[in-house]
């Protein structure tokens, strides 16, 4: 098989989703068992991002299949910069504090997004330096990987707002913990199916790009980003179904014990970094 193989885009798309969302939370939680402070990890999580830039930079340039899985792979990386400057708390919102009991409406959306507003204005500008720098590129798969993976994060964050009965998990770092509480729980919302089939049809969309695709690098850039659309469906699922993801990447968090006596302290779910690619983000 060649990098041209689509078994090979696949496998290769969710290995980098597994593996980089493992990574990311064994980072985040080990630096919180050890006592380091969130901003001792900066630099070496900015090397990470610069990388991925450098190399969304280079798979843009390349009409060729390993053009397409070095961009693919940079934005992943450039996204693991938001996911652990996020998770470890260093670039979340204003508000630090849990929603105060009672908030509906407006006044419940304008305390969310307080919680989160300086991670989604960070996500924003990077992507207007990205579209700046990269939309007249031969290859754009790099721009639409960091795209979707925006897309889906955004979904997943107003389905868990609006309501989405099974968004809790044990892999939330405890930075973040006061998220939970904007989370909505007590339903699932009736635009899920709505959000569900917007997310599915984009990847027919992108699965019929697949077919149409008349060179090696346009045919692995569409089978990358349709793996990495079906794994964020099959995460949107999870958050309402009776099913937990923990035991996907229970290796990157061990060690972790309820108090003696007591139960096990609920936490919510974390969202793709992708899916990582942000599932495991805040879901805010």
């Amino acid at each position: 098989m060649t990098l041209a193989s689509p078994f090979i885009a696949v496998l290769i798309a969710i290995g980098v989703w597994w593996l980089a969302t493992g990574l990311v939370l064994a980072l985040v939680h080990w630096s919180t068992r050890r006592g380091l402070g969130a901003w001792q990890l900066l630099p070496a999580v900015t090397v990470v991002g610069v990388l991925g830039f450098l190399l969304m930079l280079y798979g843009s340039g390349e009409k060729t299949p390993l053009g397409s899985y070095a961009g693919f792979l940079g934005a992943l990386l450039v996204w693991t910069w938001h996911e652990t400057t996020f998770l470890t708390g260093m670039v979340t919102g204003r508000r630090k504090e849990e929603c105060p009991p009672g908030l509906t409406g407006l006044a419940r959306f304008m305390a969310a997004w307080k919680a989160v507003c300086d991670h989604e204005i960070a996500l924003l500008f990077t992507g207007v330096i990205l579209w700046l720098t990269l939309s007249g590129s031969d290859n754009l798969f790099a721009l639409a990987t960091f795209g979707l993976l925006w897309g889906m994060r955004i979904s997943a964050k107003v389905l868990i707002f609006l309501g989405a009965r099974h968004s809790i998990s044990g892999l939330m770092p405890p930075a973040i913990l006061h998220l939970r509480t904007y989370f909505n729980t007590g339903q699932t919302t009736p635009l899920f199916p709505l959000l569900l089939a917007v997310a599915v049809g984009l990847f027919a969309v992108l699965i019929a790009g697949a077919l149409r695709a008349q060179h090696d690098y346009a045919l692995v850039g569409h089978i990358l980003l349709a793996a990495f659309m079906a794994l964020a469906i099959v995460e949107h699922l999870i958050l309402v179904l009776p099913v937990s993801d923990t035991a996907l990447w229970r290796w990157a968090v061990p060690g972790r014990r309820s108090p003696i006596g007591g139960p096990k302290r609920i936490q919510p779910k974390l969202a793709p970094v992708t899916a990582g690619a942000d599932r495991q983000a805040e879901k805010s």
